[in-house]
């Protein structure tokens, strides 16, 4: 039998790709372009993927009585969504996403049409789609499912390894390149060349809100460059 953690970090796997193709389904058709939404290069999107393993774990006591697990749910997920939201914050001085436009949000972090959609999803995952999915890996033999795990796990951390040189390196840049313009020496700016730039520019097209609260300025110089080549910073 497979290490219980292996199977769970499959369906952690498997939610982050339904909400990666969820998000960049509903992005792509409401912005008419394609996009490849989240916050990693690959297909997902580890915030759903956390989400739907917590409702599962936590609520699947709740699954015949769909009314309770829908407000439990919700208010889980939401508070995920809100914590993950100030983490983000924190960690990279960056805004990502912004509802303050929306009705009923909380500091622009959460609002009401999401806790419904979450509640909603949650209890089609917990009542119709993971007894699918648990059956699905139940397939699996254990040396089949810890394989599987295994390369999983090394393309996520590399992916997530990835993104963060690219994200906490951005800030450095941001910095240098605010000096380089308060010194009036904007064309001393080094071009944002490679993978940087690729990943940048991926990041700014599926998080159009997105923007670094300590340099805003610096920020949409760097966006609208990003369109057009070459890529400064």
């Amino acid at each position: 039998m497979a290490h219980p953690l292996a199977t769970w970090f499959l369906w952690f796997i498997i939610y982050s790709f339904i909400g990666w193709a969820y998000e960049s389904i509903l992005c792509s058709v409401a912005g008419r372009k394609v996009v490849n939404r989240g916050f990693l290069n690959g297909p997902v999107c580890p915030i759903y993927g956390t989400g739907a393993v917590a409702v599962v774990y936590v609520l699947s006591p709740l699954a015949d009585r769909p009314v309770f697990l829908f407000f439990a749910s919700a208010i889980l997920t939401t508070a995920l969504e809100y914590f993950t939201s100030w983490l983000m914050e924190v960690l990279f001085h960056a805004r990502w996403w912004d509802y303050s436009q929306r009705f009923l949000n909380i500091h622009g972090r959460v609002c009401l049409r999401g806790f419904v959609a979450f509640g909603a999803m949650s209890v089609l995952v917990v009542r119709y789609v993971h007894p699918w999915v648990s059956s699905l890996t139940a397939r699996l033999s254990s040396h089949a499912t810890l394989i599987l795990a295994a390369v999983l796990a090394l393309l996520f951390a590399a992916d997530l390894a990835a993104t963060l040189v690219t994200v906490l390196g951005l800030d450095k840049r941001l910095r240098a390149a605010r000096e380089l313009i308060e010194r009036r020496l904007e064309e001393r700016i080094p071009r944002l060349r490679g993978l940087h730039a690729f990943q940048m520019k991926r990041l700014s097209n599926a998080f159009p809100g997105l923007d670094f609260t300590r340099y805003h300025e610096e920020w949409q110089r760097l966006r609208e460059k990003l369109k057009h080549k070459p890529t400064k910073l």
